[in-house]
């Protein structure tokens, strides 16, 4: 069928370029996910087979932490100990993440991908302190480690090209590093300490997902991540929400906030955390907050919730909870906003005034009386203050209307910069007629006043705690949702938040939607797909990219599909988003080649990107053709997440 939609996109690198048919997807055994949480102490855990006669490989808990693993323990100084388990050969593109810890920093301990030949890629603590890897037979120096931490450690190989890419706490360390030896499969995962040290080591979340390419075009590399301070601005925000009831800990992620890419993150001030005792203020904890994401690049936009309970009438603590209501309680958080702003005021110039208010049932004139005497506060001491309102939850559009109205009618509606909603439909593509009406009934009031999606995402698991959570979510699931409503929203020239950088761990429930993933002690255990997908997207796509609106292109597919298109400042060259938008983001990476024909596109050398493994395939020649200004891209693979068409020049390698 061919028709007309409007394109916007994401700003990665990709064309789409040779054969007729996607290739089939090599013969794979199951993806691992081995926690080890269920295997008795003492034991080998199923699956794994130990060997080199220096010690043992079993399950054991770690002290001072909520964790089972996999502990390598080796008494010889002559003899190794290691552990493997085999995944089954496969040529596709293997995607292996672990957990490593050293008792130590004087014995090597190594996590290998292997082929026939041996160890192909390694990932290494050495005897010194440092950790290394290996590009063909070259050390490559990643950095230095300590005892008894934690290290993140993602391998992306690709038996196709020979080469892997190294992450670390969601750092790229390294990437386009050659096989440690030729190999055209991989088939075996294993953890080892060499023959001629001692010591102990933890191995956990071991996990291999594999990738078969979309395409048996050239590859061309993967989307270079950059972090917030690279980037420097975008409209990608991410969530940091519940630090003022102690569910996350910021402590534990923040060094994943600079490297995932977003610019901005929303943080709740926590009044209730903060004023403890009536009149006195504890801000060394906000302070710890906010002084640390600037200096990493990530500009806080506050948000005044919630309520105190040292005040009789003090409004609810946590969400869906009431607004002060009584004369003592607005005082004192009249006073408090007051010196919050003022505390603030050099490194905070964005604020949001209540969370879901709707959700609690707050009388929406009440919830504005309560907006502009907060709002009226903020700009007392910060004029040029941005102020948002109404954090719906959903998009309520009647009581965004009934709360600018009353704002209108007290003459305030000057306090107003922007409106924020939280739009949770399990198919993120299902609630932009609900966004588009919003913005009219904004509209009526100031075509000035900016909307953003301010609080959204997915879980990762199905028994996960609030919105979606009824669902049967996997993490691979949760990347392509985040994708979606990330491209979808920036390719409309909508701000947006991804809800959220960690877990959620409430007092006796999980809340999955984090990017990364934590443990019940609030722990980092690992960077999900999702974060790296969101990596991706936020090098792609930044201020540089500017959304297109009506974008013209026709297709031979009979699936809805979402296009979103781009334009490079100074260049004019487009980047252009696709999926399949008709259904819930399922756990099916089937690939069906469509064939695309953009009207006013602007290319001079299109790669194919898929933002959700970061992979840049070229387009051949034989794959697209041009005539003026009309391009027509053939057999491009698309599915059910997003990819992009993107000239060369956008995306960086």
């Amino acid at each position: 069928m061919s028709r007309r939609t409007p394109l916007h996109l994401v700003l990665i690198t990709a064309l789409v370029g040779a054969t007729v048919t996607v290739p089939a997807s090599p013969a794979l055994a199951a993806d691992l996910n081995d926690t080890f949480d269920t295997t008795a102490v003492g034991a080998t855990p199923d699956g794994w087979t130990a060997a080199g006669g220096g010690g043992a490989a079993v399950a054991a808990d770690v002290a001072g932490t909520v964790d089972r693993s996999l502990r390598l323990t080796d008494t010889s100084a002559t003899a190794g100990i290691s552990a493997s388990r085999s995944y089954g050969a496969t040529s596709a593109t293997v995607v292996a993440n672990a957990r490593m810890r050293a008792a130590q920093t004087t014995a090597v301990v190594g996590l290998h991908l292997d082929g026939t030949a041996g160890h192909t890629v390694t990932v290494a603590l050495d005897a010194t302190g440092r950790i290394y890897t290996y590009s063909g037979a070259t050390r490559v120096d990643l950095g230095a480690y300590t005892t008894n931490r934690w290290y993140d450690v993602r391998i992306v190989a690709r038996p196709g090209t020979a080469t892997a890419s190294i992450w670390i706490d969601g750092q790229r360390r390294a990437t386009n590093l050659a096989f440690r030896v030729a190999s055209t499969t991989l088939a075996t995962v294993q953890v080892g300490i060499s023959a001629a040290d001692t010591g102990t080591a933890w191995v956990d979340d071991v996990r291999t997902r594999f990738e078969p390419n979309p395409v048996s075009w050239p590859q061309v590399g993967t989307v270079a991540p950059r972090s917030a301070s690279q980037i420097g601005t975008s409209k990608l925000i991410v969530g940091a929400e519940t630090l003022d009831r102690d569910y996350t800990d910021y402590q534990s992620y923040k060094g994943y906030l600079g490297p995932l890419g977003a610019t901005r993150a929303r943080f709740q001030a926590g009044w209730a955390k903060t004023e403890k005792v009536k009149g006195s203020y504890e801000w060394a904890w906000l302070d710890a907050i906010v002084d640390d994401s600037v200096s990493r690049g990530v500009r806080p936009w506050l948000q005044t919730s919630y309520g105190n309970p040292i005040y009789a009438g003090g409004g609810g603590a946590g969400l869906g909870g009431q607004v002060p209501s009584s004369a003592e309680a607005l005082a004192a958080w009249d006073a408090w906003v007051s010196a919050l702003a003022a505390r603030y005021a050099d490194r905070v110039a964005e604020w949001e005034i209540w969370n879901e208010p709707n959700l609690g049932g707050v009388d929406p004139v009440v919830y504005a009386d309560f907006f502009i005497r907060t709002a009226t506060r903020i700009r007392a001491v910060q004029p040029g203050a941005v102020i948002f309102c109404c954090a719906l939850a959903g998009v309520e559009r009647s009581y965004a209307d009934t709360v600018l109205t009353r704002v209108r009618d007290l003459g305030k509606l000057g306090l107003v910069n922007g409106v924020t909603y939280h739009p949770y439909n399990a198919n993120p593509d299902a609630s932009y007629e609900q966004v588009r009406l919003l913005r009219q009934t904004v509209d009526q009031f100031s075509a000035s006043i900016v909307l953003r999606q301010g609080e959204n995402g997915a879980p990762s698991r199905p028994d996960s705690f609030g919105a979606l959570g009824e669902l049967s979510w996997t993490e691979l699931a949760q990347s392509k949702w985040m994708l979606r409503r990330t491209l979808a929203d920036l390719g409309r020239g909508i701000s947006t938040s991804v809800f959220s950088i960690a877990d959620l761990n409430y007092p006796s429930k999980v809340n999955s939607k984090g990017l990364v993933r934590t443990g019940t002690d609030k722990k980092v255990r690992y960077a999900k797909p999702s974060y790296y997908a969101i990596q991706s997207a936020a090098a792609l796509i930044d201020d540089t990219m500017t959304p297109i609106t009506g974008y013209g292109v026709t297709d031979d597919t009979t699936k809805a599909l979402a296009v979103q298109a781009f334009r490079k400042a100074g260049t004019g060259r487009q980047s252009v988003a696709l999926w399949f938008s008709g259904a819930t983001p399922g756990d099916d990476n089937t690939r069906t080649p469509v064939t695309l024909t953009v009207s006013a596109g602007s290319f001079a050398d299109p790669v194919y990107v898929d933002p959700r493994t970061g992979a840049v395939f070229d387009i051949p020649a034989g794959n697209w053709s041009v005539s003026g200004t009309s391009y027509t891209f053939r057999d491009v693979p698309l599915y059910d997440s997003p990819i992009l068409i993107a000239d060369r020049s956008v995306v960086g390698l």
